[in-house]
């Protein structure tokens, strides 16, 4: 059997998403370690409704929580994942798990990420929409040629088959929508977001945290391969974890090819870790011949075991 193991992004949150947990003292334990290094009280937090969907709490919730939740998950099994990724995001809690990043570094990483992309949208009138029943190749051209000065538009997350997000400037989104859907989208449905995240809009944000980066300590020595969001590399040094960090903020999510990428590396299990089932889903409307399982409470952990 091989596993790869995967970590969903923002949009995952909950407020119920620490609840199931209870006094597991593993989770408790990073939940506190994350709380003391963001200075603020995380549970308290992820039950407001502003701030957890407030980016810049959303981005070290997430990371937390996720965190916290593969830690339990490691030490009540014996789970051994061969490769990993994660969902824009997601992909940092992914180099956390494989101990490529301290969760400390990661926490302010992600903090920092969360308030550059904020400021970079302060004067940037910006959108999202998942479109729903067109190729993503399709969805690509279609922005590109609608993509203009004072209006950029780009096909951001390439999910699974049949499913890609857009992002852009309002207007161009708006404007975009009756061409897609007279090119064959059954749905283009606007997200609850006012960020257009993984654009070009963001290219200053990229720059921001390459400086952020330089100051990290990589260990290169880490427990299974990360598939990058950026390239579908996977680093081995410390250039290489920068350039695809910096750029993953500022360019589309491959996340079919990489599914594509478990497959040709023999996966036969993917077991989602974090908040929420999404991932699995996706996971699922790629390729029903791969076993996937998802891991938000702490009721899973016996179905899990049973597949490692």
């Amino acid at each position: 059997m091989n596993i790869a193991v995967v970590f969903p992004g923002q949009g995952s949150q909950n407020k119920d998403m620490a609840d199931s947990f209870g006094d597991v003292s593993s989770f408790n334990d990073v939940i506190d370690q994350g709380s003391e290094i963001l200075n603020y009280d995380v549970r308290e937090a992820i039950k407001d409704e502003q701030k957890i969907n407030d980016t810049i709490y959303t981005q070290p919730l997430m990371l937390t929580i996720s965190y916290a939740m593969w830690d339990t998950l490691i030490k009540k099994t014996s789970i051994k994942a061969n490769v990993g990724a994660g969902h824009s995001l997601g992909e940092y809690t992914a180099l956390v798990a494989n101990n490529t990043i301290s969760f400390q570094d990661a926490l302010m990483l992600v903090k920092k990420r969360a308030e550059f992309m904020s400021s970079a949208m302060v004067d940037v009138d910006g959108a999202m929409a998942a479109v729903i029943g067109l190729d993503g190749n399709k969805v690509r051209d279609i922005c590109r040629e609608s993509s203009k000065d004072g209006a950029i538009i780009e096909a951001v997350n390439f999910n699974c088959p049949g499913q890609t997000v857009i992002a852009g400037h309002t207007v161009a989104v708006e404007d975009i929508t009756t061409v897609l859907k007279t090119s064959g989208a059954k749905i283009v449905k606007k997200l609850p977001v006012s960020l257009a995240a993984h654009t070009s809009l963001l290219k200053s944000v990229s720059n921001d945290l390459r400086d952020e980066l330089k100051g990290i300590k990589f260990n290169l020595d880490n427990l299974f391969d990360v598939i990058h969001n950026y390239d579908l590399s996977v680093s081995k040094n410390e250039e290489r974890f920068i350039d695809c960090l910096s750029m993953q903020v500022c360019s589309p999510v491959r996340w079919i090819e990489t599914m594509q990428t478990f497959k040709s590396n023999d996966i036969s299990d993917v077991i989602e870790v974090g908040p929420g089932n999404v991932l699995q889903g996706l996971v699922k409307r790629f390729d029903k011949t791969l076993r996937v399982h998802s891991f938000s409470n702490i009721e899973d952990i016996n179905s899990i075991k049973q597949v490692l």
